[in-house]
């Protein structure tokens, strides 16, 4: 009976002991997290304390010195990185298993210049700076956005959450020759890189394109189709800030088109048409006096003429 106890007892330490151990290791073996550009270098290193062997593994593989793998006691060093290499690196104790350090490898590139594209579709409301950057970094990017009018302090831009990569500026200076300036600054682990974008704002008017444009023949007018459409539905008021309108048409079959130019309104008969030939119209939309920029150009539309 004593000697069952005995063996009770110290089956109990040993499962203890194993416990204390794996619970000690998993507690200790916090993961580091570093960055490396694709094609560069990377330097892990490994908190080596007790001077014991050293052993690097890649996501629980063994890594083995190579022409572009260096290891030394207390580093490893990667030449000329790829993708394959990203992961979750240990080093380790070959012998009693011991961990000394887990370390996240995550590998990209530094963010490029941000393009910005600022235009103003809801003139006179507002001002929408848009940007993307030059190149894809593949790593947590953030990207900040600042703006001010002439040699104002600098202020945040309005976001929507929604709206991700925007830069809406409200309560816009109207027929000011003084500039905006905007500055997108994009930023991850790598490096930061910013541009900076002046401008005007009767300079960068650009409506949307006009909507529900319709062509459709003229009963008895073998020559003449009927034209309309409505202004873009994003622009505030086109009965005190008035558009002009540009119309391309052209008849099917042809690679030659025409063009005009119309103030003001919403309607437009074209005319001198080829007789029952199908002709295709687009439309697209501009401030009145002539500044900033025409629209897109609208959904082609088509038509064929009268006939009997």
């Amino acid at each position: 009976m004593y000697l069952k106890l005995t063996i009770i007892f110290c089956a109990i330490i040993v499962l203890l002991h194993i416990i204390d151990t794996t619970v000690g290791q998993a507690i200790g073996d916090d993961v580091a997290k570093q960055y490396g550009q694709i094609g560069g270098s990377v330097t892990l290193t490994c908190d080596n304390t007790d001077n014991g062997a050293v052993e690097w593994k890649l996501n629980d593989s063994k890594i083995i010195q190579t022409r572009n793998v260096e290891l030394t006691r207390t580093k490893l060093i990667l030449f000329n990185i790829n993708v394959s290499q990203e992961g979750q690196y240990r080093c380790h104790n070959p012998e009693s298993g011991k961990i000394y350090r887990t370390i996240s490898l995550m590998l990209g590139y530094p963010p490029g210049k941000p393009q910005v594209t600022c235009q103003s579709v809801r003139y006179p409301l507002n001002v929408v700076c848009l940007w993307k950057l030059e190149n894809q970094t593949y790593l947590p990017t953030r990207t900040t956005a600042l703006y001010r009018y002439g040699v104002e302090d600098l202020k945040q831009c309005s976001t929507a959450e929604e709206l991700q990569g925007t830069c809406t500026i409200e309560g816009i200076q109207l027929f000011s020759k003084i500039s905006y300036t905007v500055k997108v600054t994009a930023t991850n682990p790598l490096g930061s890189r910013s541009t900076i974008t002046q401008f005007i704002v009767e300079k960068i008017i650009k409506p949307d394109p006009p909507t529900e444009v319709n062509i459709s023949p003229i009963p008895n007018q073998p020559k003449k189709l009927l034209l309309q459409w409505k202004p873009p539905v994003t622009w505030p008021d086109p009965n005190l800030f008035l558009l002009k309108y540009r119309i391309m048409y052209w008849p099917k079959g042809s690679t030659r088109y025409q063009m005009i130019e119309i103030n003001d309104q919403t309607s437009y008969i074209l005319s001198g048409l080829r007789s029952r030939a199908v002709y295709f119209v687009k439309v697209a939309a501009k401030d009145f006096v002539d500044n900033g920029m025409f629209s897109d150009w609208s959904p082609t539309v088509s038509a064929r003429l009268w006939s009997n």
